[in-house]
């Protein structure tokens, strides 16, 4: 992964995505964009409490860097499950998408966009049937395996199978921040039989641990079939100059977005 910039915009890009050559996609950071206070600066979402007019603007900068229309961005009310919904044109502009922490298309031209400020955004391209899918995986998108649904969506959609698959893995809380406590630790380990690799214990906490997404998706998709993953090195909690984080910040934040277009 590397952090681009065009215009003052700073934004995060996959280097086997981009060679694929398929799409445009992004990462969006919080450098380069207009608003002020505690969205400062590229906040790209207009439930934050943000004045809409510099959402507006922040979106434009950030689908000018990507080339593409910012009026086709496809989007929803994410609630931390695993529905995976299939868009298409007709799609453009509908408002009231709930209930989707996922979504994909085949169709060239619509922009699928998830949000996020700790949560794990997962990349998928399917390079020999030119479909893609972007996904939200936060803890618990991961305990329910979520990029393993959009897979099996796209298979039966598309013919996907994951070994024509370009996955990328983005900007999230890191294991060096993600503490967590034993509930969620069963959880884990109740999905995962290889959980256990990606647990360490917290000496600063009794009862608490440290898990690392990036490392559980990571082994889920290698273990689904897809060769090609790009794994982040940026935590969102770290990185204070580039990311807004919830575990950091709490509510009053901005969020970045993920952003993926089939040219």
């Amino acid at each position: 992964m590397k952090i681009a910039e065009n215009g003052g915009v700073k934004y995060c890009v996959f280097e086997n995505i981009e060679k694929t050559g398929l799409v445009s996609h992004s990462f969006t950071t919080k450098v380069g964009g207009v608003s002020e206070g505690v969205y400062g600066s590229l906040n790209v979402s207009y439930t934050r409490g943000d004045d809409r007019a510099n959402v507006d603007e922040n979106i434009k900068r950030i689908c000018n860097c990507m080339e593409v229309e910012s009026r086709n961005i496809v989007c929803g009310h994410q609630i931390h499950g695993k529905n995976i919904l299939k868009v298409t044109k007709d799609d453009i502009g509908r408002e009231g998408i709930t209930e989707f922490d996922g979504f994909m298309t085949n169709e060239k031209g619509i922009v699928l966009s998830t949000f996020h400020a700790d949560c794990v955004p997962v990349y998928l391209v399917d390079t020999e049937n030119k479909a893609i899918a972007m996904v939200h995986s936060g803890w618990r998108g991961t305990v329910q395996k979520i990029s393993l649904e959009a897979i099996k969506k796209m298979g039966e959609e598309y013919g996907t199978k994951a070994e024509n698959i370009v996955a990328a893995i983005g900007p999230s809380i890191g294991q060096c921040c993600f503490q967590v406590d034993m509930p969620v630790i069963k959880e884990f380990k109740a999905a995962f039989d290889f959980a256990d690799e990606y647990i360490i214990k917290d000496e600063k906490r009794v009862g608490h641990f440290m898990l690392d997404l990036w490392g559980v998706n990571k082994r889920m998709l290698e273990e689904a079939g897809v060769r090609d993953i790009e794994v982040t090195d940026k935590c969102t909690m770290c990185n204070e100059e580039l990311f807004y984080s919830h575990r950091r910040m709490g509510n009053d934040r901005g969020s970045m977005a993920a952003y993926i277009c089939l040219k």
